[in-house]
């Protein structure tokens, strides 16, 4: 059994996009735990570039998990394919995802984590960056688990 991390530095989603993470997370339910934070604060809201960066990088940095790996989501990161993301879930049961704010990632916060992924060359706000991270969480667990949803 998966147990997947993914946090987010945001506020809460709006109802729209929470019912489709959550249907995800259902359907994921048989494979893995998935359990989703999201991080928002008074600072992070009046911060300038530079210093909301490091803010998201304080909050997440304590949910980085030792004995698992840790991705970041970043425009510069990897691009792969679904196959090549369900191989990552092949070779790991602990998994924690890390979205950033609308500043991205501090650099040395990538470099503290195993590998950064980009979902796509598109920008896209993290609502929409969560939504398509679980749908390929849950692709992926389908291909490493031989279930039709990935066809």
């Amino acid at each position: 059994m998966h147990k997947i991390f993914i946090n987010a530095i945001g506020k809460k989603d709006d109802k729209c996009y929470e019912a489709l993470v959550q249907e995800l997370v259902k359907n994921s339910k048989k494979y893995a735990t998935i359990k989703i934070q999201n991080f928002f604060n008074k600072k992070i809201n009046q911060a300038q570039k530079q210093q909301a960066k490091e803010i998201y990088s304080q909050i997440l940095i304590p949910h980085m998990q030792e004995s698992g790996i840790n991705i970041a989501l970043d425009p510069n990161g990897e691009l792969i394919d679904s196959f090549a993301f369900a191989k990552i879930f092949k070779k790991h049961s602990v998994i924690a995802f890390f979205i950033g704010g609308a500043y991205g990632f501090e650099r040395e916060f990538i470099q503290k984590c195993d590998m950064s992924l980009s979902l796509s060359p598109l920008t896209m706000s993290h609502k929409i960056a969560k939504v398509v991270l679980v749908e390929q969480i849950f692709r992926a667990l389908s291909i490493v688990h031989n279930h039709p949803y990935h066809k």
